[in-house]
């Protein structure tokens, strides 16, 4: 596979997340364990209580630093999976602030047990950081066989 098929598949969850959030303002689905439906998220990541502004300053703070880093990636030629791991941070992040700012709120979808609330956007955020850690713990294992 090469490097834009793998860039292709960030693109796609983005895409989705955005038309996913656009329908489910309209439905209810499910009962017991998961539901489906639309819970608007005011709070930051994890529920923690932070201000609307600075949430939105912060996020946009990130999203430049994770773009930086991926140019970087890109530049240095260092493994797909890395820059693929960007691509997932920066276009999941950058859904959950679309939401932010133009709704006040983050658009969950997902509701696990009444606790927890979440979108693919988030998934995304999730799958990138596990990326980056599986890349480095294998760096250090390389670098621990010198």
């Amino acid at each position: 596979m090469n490097k834009y098929t793998y860039l292709l598949i960030p693109i796609i969850l983005f895409v989705t997340d955005r038309i996913l959030k656009f329908i489910i303002s309209s439905i209810n689905l499910g009962g017991g364990f998961i539901k489906f439906g639309l819970y608007k998220n005011y709070a930051g990541a994890f529920s923690l209580p932070v201000a609307g502004m600075v949430y939105n300053l912060i996020g946009i703070a990130l999203l430049v630093i994770f773009m930086y880093l991926l140019m970087v990636s890109l530049r240095a030629k260092q493994s797909n999976f890395i820059s693929l791991a960007y691509l997932f941070i920066i276009l999941g992040g950058a859904s959950n602030l679309f939401d932010r700012l133009f709704f006040g709120h983050v658009i969950d979808c997902v509701n696990v047990l009444n606790r927890s609330f979440f979108n693919i956007a988030d998934g995304m955020i999730i799958i990138g950081v596990i990326i980056l850690l599986i890349e480095q713990i294998k760096v250090k294992k390389d670098t621990i066989k010198v």
